[in-house]
């Protein structure tokens, strides 16, 4: 789930870049630096060896060498005591070519005392052997303190007899161990930054991306009200503006065909006001009982059915504006199912009827409200089996919007054509025009509500209407009737 989003992806990639480059970069600086250090710590402490073996003269190493007594070892050591406090070195130590120490600056090793420490120093062994001066590598003692030598040769008639060690300060060394810490903390510090800087280059992606996708989701919906603006910079932006195009010609050729409706509407209308005029006058110039009477009275369900048709594509092309006022949910509820009473009784479904809480209200339109309750109750009784039920429900959201839920036990809608619902001109039944839904939707949205489909399979089908909680508005009183004689709306219920 974590990488499925694009936002966690790019973040987590463009970190993973800047970490591997920060290791990488951190990890070569180190060892560069830490070489550079090695070789200046090892010069010094080996000019330091050097500057120690010059303070001894032969004779004195060779009073060491043969009986050594504990004046002439006294005065050597105060002279490597004052070389140690001007150098700042931790340790100065000479020893003979066995390993053993003849002096030392450190009071806890005592002469004749072997230092195992250098059997480890083969190489540098090997080249005071030679007369050469060597140093060993940086590295973790025991104690876990960095440690390193520098190594000078003690010369007796031109032969080398002994050597002096020069162990380097702790204080000197740390500089290693505090240089890899500092590139440590900061490798931690670059990886946040890293963090910080991906989260707002997703985010500057990102965050148009589901813009376009909230405006497509509502395109998709067929709400096209709300344009698309210039959206960050380049494919973006690009695409925003192609979407933006394509908004308004979808827009465009909507409203087209609502003007095309609208204009085929009013040219069937007024003739058939005149055929429905006629009709009427020749049923009173007929015998009631012939059968020329009853061809008529067809003509004029014909002419009733047309003109329900051509009142829904007007309804569809030019809704009328909302004319607000508070209304009482358990009324509207009451009269709409009151309207289809005789369609409910002819195929004895039980409809059940659930009062909103607290005298619930919803601001609307009462001709829009009665257009959409009774189509939408004419839906659930269409689609109800003889001895059905139905269920309508009023309730306050969570947020006090105002719900009112329509739920039958019919066979439901087909899962593929459920997204298709509220198209224009889509029906599910053999007669309609397939308007219904579309009008009810458009009359809710502009109400300021929103119509969906909370279910629909072998169980049966509901659907919701929601409305903003709204004050009372100015001027208008609440309604004790939703409205009055009520009607079946114009138009069919797809």
């Amino acid at each position: 789930m974590f990488f499925q989003r694009i936002q966690y992806r790019l973040i987590f990639l463009f970190v993973l870049f800047v970490a591997l480059i920060l290791i990488f970069s951190g990890y070569t600086l180190l060892w560069s630096i830490r070489q550079q250090l090695e070789t200046e710590l090892g010069r010094k402490l080996t000019a330091v060896a050097n500057a120690a073996s010059v303070q001894l003269e032969e004779t004195e190493v060779e009073y060491l060498l043969i009986s050594p007594g504990p004046r002439i070892r006294s005065r050597l050591t105060d002279r490597l005591l004052r070389i140690q406090s001007v150098t700042g070195v931790k340790q100065i130590y000479l020893f003979d070519t066995d390993g053993t120490s003849l002096l030392d600056t450190d009071p806890a090793v005592t002469s004749n005392t072997p230092y195992f420490r250098l059997r480890f120093y083969r190489r540098e062994m090997e080249a005071l052997e030679a007369g050469e001066s060597s140093y060993t590598i940086l590295f973790e003692g025991i104690d876990g303190q960095p440690t390193m030598t520098g190594f000078s040769p003690v010369y007796l008639n031109g032969r080398v007899v002994a050597g002096i060690g020069v162990d380097g300060s702790v204080t000197f060394l740390e500089g290693v161990r505090r240089l890899r810490n500092r590139l440590y903390l900061i490798g931690l510090l670059g990886i946040g930054l890293a963090v910080i800087l991906g989260l707002f280059m997703a985010r500057s992606i990102t965050t148009p991306v589901a813009k376009l996708a909230r405006i497509s989701r509502k395109i998709g919906r067929g709400d096209y009200s709300e344009p698309i603006p210039p959206l960050s910079r380049g494919e973006i932006r690009q695409l925003a503006q192609t979407m933006e195009e394509m908004r308004g010609s979808v827009l465009q050729r909507e409203n087209d065909l609502k003007a095309m409706l609208a204009g085929v509407a009013h040219e069937i209308r007024n003739p058939l006001g005149g055929i429905e005029l006629f009709t009427g006058l020749l049923l009173n110039d007929v015998n009631e009982r012939s059968k020329a009477a009853s061809h008529v009275r067809r003509i004029m369900k014909e002419t009733a059915h047309l003109k329900q048709v051509v009142n829904s594509f007007l309804n569809f092309a030019k809704p009328q504006k909302p004319d607000k006022a508070l209304y009482s949910v358990d009324t509207l509820i009451a009269e709409s199912a009151a309207v289809l009473q005789p369609e409910i009784e002819k195929k004895s479904l039980n409809v059940l009827r659930t009062g909103a809480p607290r005298n619930l209200k919803v601001c609307a339109d009462s001709g829009h409200m009665k257009q959409i309750l009774i189509n939408l109750l004419q839906n659930a009784v269409q689609a109800t089996p003889e001895g059905g039920h139905i269920h309508i429900h009023g309730s306050e959201g969570k947020d006090g919007t105002v719900r009112i839920d329509i739920e039958d036990t019919g066979e439901g809608i087909p899962k593929d054509r459920q997204a298709l619902i509220f198209t224009p001109f889509f029906t599910t039944r053999d007669t309609g025009t397939g308007l219904g839904l579309s009008i009810v939707k458009e009359l809710v949205e502009i109400n300021g509500g929103s119509l969906s489909l909370i279910r629909s399979n072998e169980n049966g089908t509901c659907f919701r209407v929601e409305f903003p909680a709204e004050k009372e508005p100015e001027n208008a009183a609440i309604q004790s009737q939703s409205f009055q004689n009520p009607k079946k709306p114009q138009g069919d219920s797809s």
